[in-house]
């Protein structure tokens, strides 16, 4: 009966709400093993996750499970019994960070703190217990909504049983933000996801409105919590890091290793009421242990984003995520010493971000490329401050400053909003405004010149300003959306992350899309999306129509189809007409032990790095594949290809591949090994990166391991493929004490 009431509340009110009140247990009653055994939660709360959303709408859920609720002074405790056939289970022993924990059959509780659909909390435990946190926050599209950087330390553990498998979790109150006072009222939403005759299945504790394209929106039911204890956190986190590193210029020689570079530093995160936090990182070790996967840059006029992976950044990055790319903590490289001050009101937010960086990354955008350039030392100041007008409406103010050392400046302000007018329609804008001195440097070498003044760094004085407008409209079979970019010559962001300008670019994009829920076809649709751009002396640059279809099928199996047909594209003043790309994707997750991507580009494309660009016919492919051969260990290879040919005599501008092998064992969801191989035809290197890590919580980790690089040629020596001429051994630990 309850799933006909929710459903008839959902059909008149749009969200349906239930009230969920748990007793209180003693924080000793509940061992976290990931067994339920009765005595530990006769007193919990039962909540069913009986409503499937996906593929059925909103329909009863064809498997049973029940999650418990329970809270003690300090902790929440959470528990699932998900009923299943055994053998049809999905789950691996995964460290924190493995997105692959998706492929798996995943428990997830959301959680809204603050009752107003700011953002979500979740908190996902596969089968085996393995965890993964992410922060699903009120964005316009899937590329921005899930902020994965977010961590939460909690206890969890789950086992297989005889009919499915249960999960028990502890999370602590000190861990999650929310408003001050012992007692709260919280949002909640329990989700299970697993697979059944090759196809994924979504259940929920509440039922989701596929015609409301805010997710967040939709966790409603109101979690009561009475006469909690409020602890102010105090953490330190000391860490010791050691390197050392090895070169040789010919193959007859010897690696010469140069004196261990041994470094220590201190963080400390300090609440200074349950909404503020002060992190303060004194000589951080920020270096980045695993290795960037290799991105194709040979064809590129423009510098390429890599993602980050530092936590003190990771922090409250949610409140500085801008479509305009106006802030990028990887342009902060090499800090000397950073704070961070992070503020969560009812009504508002704010972020304080300030680093004295010893190295300094230097970015100039321009109309067709982008140059780059390695600085000295500057000083960096981000003050975010948002506001939030109701859970549908919030608006919010920037400022960022760089002062680089021996003069010049960078000051960027902006104003931004997002504005749900109802379910289906949202729209959003930032706007922005930058005033810069150039040093007086010589980090970029360039005699190119943007509307008058140069790339290279000599002084020049700098205005500009950006727009980003956007209307969106989503309901259950249609997406549409309007986006309008206004970006100035001038227009530049120092402490960001802005490698394009001069353009006034349109885009219209419209998709059909229905979820069948039959077993051989899950979901289909097709759609298309115009841009058209012009600079700002009226020049028409580019006219671009993509038409897209795609299909979901057995195995979770995707195929998408995209053609790209550019009718009009400028670059460096020339004009070049009907350039059409068609790109073939195919994915899919056909069971638990492998997951592949194929992706397959062919058609024409500019030479954009000659002197004089050329068109040319590109053949591009890239492949990965997730092979999981038991609970421990995964293996990943890919391979990404690339070759543009010559239209007149068939020869290339450029070809190569990057082929890279990643193979992990995880011993328990704390400690792994794992070996990263990698060969890139581009610049003939080579380099193998074996690690040994140790990672209990999201701050405590200890990494042992190395880099070994081959360059094939170097000066007059010819080097094989291991015949390592660059060499390096590393060891970090850091742990957190609070």
């Amino acid at each position: 009966m309850r799933i006909f009431f929710l459903i008839g509340l959902f059909s008149f009110f749009g969200i349906a709400q239930e009230t969920f009140t748990p007793k209180k247990t003693k924080v000793s009653a509940i061992i976290i093993d990931g067994k339920l055994d009765p005595n530990e939660w006769k007193n919990a709360l039962q909540v069913p996750l009986d409503i499937e959303f996906n593929p059925a709408n909103n329909k009863a859920a064809r498997k049973e499970t029940i999650a418990y609720v329970t809270y003690s002074d300090r902790y929440v405790f959470i528990g699932v019994y998900a009923k299943d056939d055994p053998p049809n289970i999905r789950a691996s022993i995964r460290p924190r960070d493995d997105f692959n924990i998706w492929n798996d059959d995943v428990f997830l509780v959301r959680l809204d703190p603050y009752a107003d659909s700011r953002n979500n909390l979740g908190l996902a435990v596969n089968a085996l217990g393995s965890q993964f946190d992410v922060k699903q926050v009120n964005a316009l599209t899937d590329a921005d909504r899930y902020d994965s950087s977010f961590n939460v330390n909690f206890e969890s553990a789950g086992t297989i049983v005889n009919d499915g498998y249960q999960i028990e979790m502890k999370i602590p109150f000190s861990e999650i933000p929310f408003p001050n006072g012992t007692n709260q009222t919280w949002h909640i939403n329990f989700y299970r996801r697993y697979v059944e005759n090759g196809n994924q299945i979504e259940v929920s504790s509440q039922p989701r409105d596929r015609d409301n394209s805010c997710v967040v929106c939709q966790t409603t039911d109101r979690l009561i919590l009475k006469d909690i204890v409020i602890d102010k956190r105090l953490e330190f986190l000391p860490y010791f890091s050691s390197n050392v590193s090895g070169e040789r210029d010919n193959t007859d020689e010897n690696l010469s290793y140069g004196k261990p570079n041994v470094g220590i530093g201190l963080g400390v995160n300090m609440d200074l009421n349950k909404n503020t936090s002060l992190e303060v990182t004194i000589n951080p070790d920020f270096s980045q242990v695993e290795a960037d996967v290799t991105q194709i840059d040979v064809n590129s006029s423009f510098s390429l984003l890599y993602p980050e992976r530092r936590p003190f950044f990771n922090r409250g990055a949610d409140l500085v995520n801008f479509t305009d790319g106006a802030f990028y903590s990887r342009s902060i490289a090499e800090p000397i010493i950073a704070s961070k001050i992070i503020s969560q009101g009812k009504k508002s937010r704010f972020f304080l971000l300030n680093a004295l960086d010893n190295s300094t990354p230097y970015l100039v955008g321009g109309e067709d490329r982008s140059f780059t350039g390695d600085g000295g030392k500057s000083l960096v100041n981000v003050f975010r401050y948002q506001k939030l007008i109701s859970n549908k409406s919030r608006v919010g103010a920037m400022l960022t400053n760089r002062f680089y050392d021996g003069g010049g400046y960078g000051h960027l302000l902006g104003l931004d909003g997002l504005f749900l007018w109802n379910k289906k329609w949202r729209l959003s804008f930032e706007l922005f405004k930058n005033i810069n001195q150039e040093p007086v440097q010589n980090w970029i070498d360039s005699t190119e010149s943007i509307q008058g003044k140069t790339v290279a760094l000599d002084g020049d004085k700098l205005n500009g300003n950006a727009l980003y407008f956007q209307l969106y409209r989503n309901t259950e079979h249609w997406e549409s959306y309007f986006f309008y970019r206004n970006i100035s010559p001038q227009y530049r962001a120092d402490v960001g992350f802005v490698v394009k300008n001069n353009r006034r670019w349109g885009t219209l994009f419209h998709k059909y899309q229905n979820i069948l829920n039959k077993p051989g076809l899950q979901t289909f649709g097709f759609g298309t999306k115009i841009d058209v751009v012009y600079t700002f002396e009226d020049l028409y640059k580019n006219f671009s129509i993509d038409f897209f279809a795609f299909l979901t099928t057995f195995g979770q199996t995707e195929l998408r189809y995209t053609l790209d047909y550019d009718a009009v594209k400028t670059f460096l003043q020339i004009r070049f007409n009907d350039l059409p790309t068609s790109e073939l994707t195919l994915s899919g997750n056909p069971s638990e032990s492998i997951n592949f991507r194929i992706n397959l580009t062919a058609g024409k494309d500019l030479s954009v790095n000659e002197i004089v660009p050329e068109v040319g016919l590109l053949r591009s492919a890239f492949l990965t594949f997730g092979l999981q051969l038991n609970d421990n260990l995964n293996i990943n290879p890919s391979w990404r290809y690339s070759r543009l040919e010559r239209t007149d005599d068939g020869e290339d501008f450029f070809e190569g591949s990057i082929a890279r092998l990643n193979v992990r064992y995880q011993f328990n969801k704390a400690f792994n090994i794992r070996i990263i191989t990698e060969k890139n035809t581009f610049n003939n290197q080579f380099f193998v990166q074996p690690l040994v890590q140790w990672n209990p919580n999201p701050s405590t980790i200890f990494y042992l391991g190395g880099n070994q690089t081959t360059l094939e040629n170097l000066e007059d020596a010819h080097f094989q493929l291991l015949q390592f001429n660059r060499s390096q051994f590393f060891v970090k630990f850091q742990y957190l004490i609070d």
